[in-house]
């Protein structure tokens, strides 16, 4: 069954309310770091991303947590621009399908 503009327009807005609040969250987690990362010994030695890898553990995340938030909105900004279509993301969805049906992998797209 094909979506009507109303239908369309309410996924569109989901979509945007997600990629709005996994930024949001990207920007939370890495204000948390910092904050976090003024409990530490002052150490000019370490890179940023040894900090990020200490603070990580300390607040028990998986340190790869902000790259992966970040592949997310960027996978829902491409749902996104499919969803903007004339046709009410009927054209992105077929193509989507046909992807994974030839055994592509949802996140590679």
């Amino acid at each position: 069954m094909a979506s009507t503009p109303r239908q369309a327009d309410a996924l569109r807005e989901q979509v945007s309310l997600a990629i709005r609040r996994t930024t949001d969250l990207i920007a939370d987690l890495k204000s948390l770091a910092d904050g976090l990362a003024t409990l530490l010994p002052g150490d000019t030695e370490r890179t940023e991303s040894e900090r990020w890898r200490e603070v990580a553990r300390l607040a028990a995340l998986d340190e790869t947590t902000p790259e992966r938030l970040e592949a997310l909105v960027e996978a829902l900004a491409d749902v996104l621009a499919g969803l903007t279509s004339a046709d009410n993301g009927a054209h992105w969805l077929a193509h989507q399908r046909a992807r994974l049906a030839a055994g592509e992998d949802a996140a590679a797209a």
